[in-house]
Parts: C-alpha cells; structure tokens; sequence
C-alpha cells in the first residue's frame, strides 16, 4: 500500500478492490502484490537518481517516521509493518492538515487501511513528554538525524503521487 501511495494510483484502486480477499490472507492476490510491489520499489530504485540514497529523499519512507519510533515506543510489541501501517495514516493525515490532499482521498486510504485489517492507531501514539509535546513527535528529530541533518518527509499530494517536503509542524 505504501508504494502504491506515493507511486500509482491504479495500483493502489486494484488493492481497495481486493482489500476484503487480501485481508483474508489469498495468496494468489498476494503473490501479485508482492510482484508489483517489487516492480514499483525497482523501478524507483533504477529511475529515482539516487539509488543508494546518498541524498537526503527517501520516498520509499513514506510513513517511517513514526514507525521507527513506534518499535521504539512499544519495545518492538508494534511490528515493523503494524507500525508502517499507523506510519501512513498519520502522514496521510497531516498531508490533509497541510492543505495538500484532499479530506475525500484521506478517508480512501483510511478506509483501507481499515478493511486489510490494519490498525490507524497506537495507545503508544498518545504519551506526552514533561513538556506536553507527544514522544511520538521525537520520531521527525530521529528521522532528521537518520538523513544525515536535512528533513526530507515524503506526504501526498493524492493518491499516486508523493510530494517531498522539508519540515513539519508539530
């Protein structure tokens, strides 16, 4: 799904059609995602210009950096993918906040994420630090840091498109 969101829209409208039978774990249906997926992840790899990512735009991030905190937060109880999963949904989130997608295309991707059987969101996505920003939060410094000091946040533009962004307001 994540590809699917930053990269190709018609993918991802293939995966709200087969949501209910690929929640249900068909293999058939998920050996086809895995090869698209790939495709998508090659050809990003191939194309993008920075194939071993020595700049500062990982698009294939999308949703990570809440993600990473998250295995953190929850001492790795979240997996990797189950945190990805709440990962896009706040990034998908502020990207309407941001003025840059649409509330209607917000609540597709909401609505999927729901209907493969993903979670939007984490007891561990509330605890606030003693200055009452959430620790959530401490995920875009580590981020920031991880990319060697400049901020590079992949969000949506819509669905199919991911736009590149530098900073974030809390």
């Amino acid at each position: 799904m994540k590809v699917a969101l930053i990269r190709d829209e018609a993918f991802f409208e293939w995966l709200s059609e087969q949501a209910e039978q690929l929640a249900t774990g068909d293999l058939s249906l998920i050996a086809d995602v895995i090869r698209r997926s790939a495709q998508l992840h090659l050809e990003h790899i191939a194309m993008a210009g920075d194939p071993f990512e020595f700049g500062s735009a990982r698009p294939l991030d999308f949703g990570h950096w809440a993600a990473h905190r998250l295995e953190t937060l929850t001492h790795n109880r979240l997996r990797h993918g189950e945190a990805v999963a709440i990962g896009i949904a706040l990034d998908t989130a502020y990207s309407t906040e941001a003025g840059l997608l649409s509330p209607a295309a917000r609540d597709r991707v909401m609505d999927l994420l729901r209907r493969l059987g993903l979670r939007l969101w984490d007891p561990a996505c509330a605890p606030m630090r003693p200055d009452q920003r959430p620790r959530l939060l401490d995920g875009l410094s580590e981020f920031w840091e991880h990319l060697g000091g400049e901020l590079t946040v992949t969000l949506l533009a819509g669905i199919g498109k991911g736009v590149e962004v530098h900073e974030m307001r809390d």
